[in-house]
């Protein structure tokens, strides 16, 4: 059995992503698995048990370097929503992430990944595909956001707004509305990522500019996303 021996307490995207990869190496090696109670059960109808007659072996923490490399099943296949809003077609999330995202080892997510010009041009890129934007972010001082809002508004676009919270227990909302979007625009953040893999297939927006910066430096997830992902998340456009 593959068995994750205590969650993490990091956010609910690297909590989706370890949990994934759990399932995807037991399903890979014909395992059962086991992890304790986690927050995910608040949206998904999770298994978080199967046993086989075989050795336990724990999981050491890992996120997006092992969700290529141990694709087995689809995501959305393990992580079924109980829930989700009902919206109409053609309608797109833009999500930024501050926060700790401005930290020291981390600033590039920032300055590379979200920078203003990257949420204007993706704008552009589906604005005749798309009827409402809706934005996320737990951070409602980042300049990037202000922008945005000051744009879409200068453009007469639609949009409204997830919850904008930066409360980490207090994500259902959001990630739901998230999930459900035809089209992203995306941030680096893995709660942007793991709303990608589930719920409705999506047309996929990333920063060139970020993903050339990831694989210049070996980042494996943005590595084998620039080679084309797999049936769960790949890019549609790169801005």
């Amino acid at each position: 059995m593959i068995v994750i021996p205590n969650i993490t307490t990091a956010g609910f995207g690297n909590k989706v992503l370890y949990y994934n990869n759990m399932r995807q190496l037991a399903a890979a090696n014909g395992e059962g698995f086991a992890c304790p109670p986690w927050e995910g059960k608040i949206v998904f109808d999770l298994t978080l048990m199967e046993s086989t007659d075989t050795q336990a072996k724990q999981l050491p923490f890992c996120l997006g370097e092992k969700f290529f490399e141990w694709s087995t099943i689809p995501t959305r296949s393990i992580f079924k929503l109980k829930e989700f809003p009902i919206i109409e077609k053609n309608h797109c999330s833009i999500h930024f992430r501050g926060t700790d995202f401005y930290g020291e080892t981390r600033k590039e997510s920032v300055h590379v990944g979200q920078k203003e010009e990257y949420y204007f041009n993706s704008i552009d890129a589906v604005r005749d595909e798309v009827d409402h934007f809706y934005i996320f972010t737990d951070d409602r001082n980042m300049p990037q956001y202000k922008s945005v809002i000051n744009r879409l508004q200068e453009l007469n676009l639609s949009y409204s707004f997830g919850e904008n919270t930066a409360d980490r227990g207090n994500f259902a909302k959001d990630f739901l509305l998230m999930s459900q979007c035809d089209y992203m625009i995306c941030s680096p953040s893995t709660f942007n990522i793991a709303a990608g893999f589930v719920g409705v297939n999506k047309k996929i927006i990333h920063s060139e500019e970020w993903i050339n910066n990831r694989v210049e430096v070996n980042d494996k997830f943005w590595v084998d996303l620039a080679n084309g992902g797999n049936d769960d998340y790949s890019i549609w456009k790169l801005v």
